[in-house]
């Protein structure tokens, strides 16, 4: 089994620091195989805000993937936005699509964050190049995919990502089993709609007061052979984290099944 932690969204300059040390030990309880932490480190990508971010990371488990998000390159400074978008980033992460294998799976993380636009995102075909040729390096670890923007969200949730059609049928063409999204702080998964074997599995926002009806919650996967069991942790009124819902994906002639999927 390898287990995944999946956490997205703390957007600091807007945590709760009450939520911090009880989402750290109980992550570091957990024992995962790999943590990953899919964008929006920060709310406004200021120093102080990137400063908290590294201190969250280095409370984590080893090893951790992390990506940015639409929030961690600068809204107010135009000319660090256009031409040095990530030089605040960097200061604390130094790449924005690292890999990591852990246990039976290699995940790979794809930047879509486009300094160019506020919110949406972008993926581009020299990106799912470089996926598939990190991917055949090897070939006989599972394929997960670790990017800020979702594929596809909840219904109802308007797209927010240029290039999720090409995305989708070129990650089932190159065999990419699951999808790690935030953005839309919102716990969901499901099986894309224009690729049933690629599963797409949304964080909520783990730490920051900016929630939506799901709270702050974040997400473990725990791979079996031919499955994935998925754990919806949600923090509690006393700012402890608790499991409170989990339930099991297979993979049956080509596709993610489940009860009511």
């Amino acid at each position: 089994m390898t287990r995944i932690i999946h956490l997205s969204d703390p957007h600091f300059g807007t945590e709760d620091p009450g939520l911090l040390h009880p989402l750290c030990a109980w992550v570091q309880g957990a024992k995962p195989d790999v943590v990953v932490l899919s964008g929006d480190l920060t709310q406004r990508a200021r120093p102080v805000q990137f400063a908290a971010a590294a201190r969250f990371i280095a409370a984590l488990p080893a090893p951790v993937l992390a990506i940015p998000g639409n929030h961690d390159t600068p809204l107010g400074n135009l000319a660090l936005r256009l031409f040095r978008p990530w030089y605040r980033y960097h200061a604390i992460l130094p790449e924005l699509e690292p890999m990591a294998d852990a246990g039976t799976a290699r995940i790979v993380g794809v930047n879509t964050a486009n300094p160019l636009v506020w919110k949406d995102g972008r993926i581009t075909p020299a990106q799912l190049d470089r996926l598939h040729r990190t991917f055949d390096a090897a070939p006989d670890r599972r394929r997960i995919v670790a990017m800020h923007h979702p594929i596809e969200g909840p219904p109802g949730e308007p797209r927010s990502l240029v290039g999720a059609a090409e995305a989708a049928a070129a990650f089932a063409a190159m065999g990419v089993e699951i999808v790690l999204s935030g953005h839309l702080h919102f716990t969901y998964a499901a099986p894309l709609s224009l690729a049933p074997g690629v599963l797409s599995v949304q964080a909520g926002t783990c730490v920051s007061t900016r929630t939506r009806s799901d709270g702050n919650a974040f997400t473990m996967l725990d791979l079996g052979d031919s499955s994935v069991t998925l754990t919806h942790i949600r923090a509690q009124p006393d700012k402890t984290f608790r499991a409170d819902a989990d339930w099991t994906l297979r993979q049956e002639a080509g596709r993610w099944t489940a009860p009511g999927l």
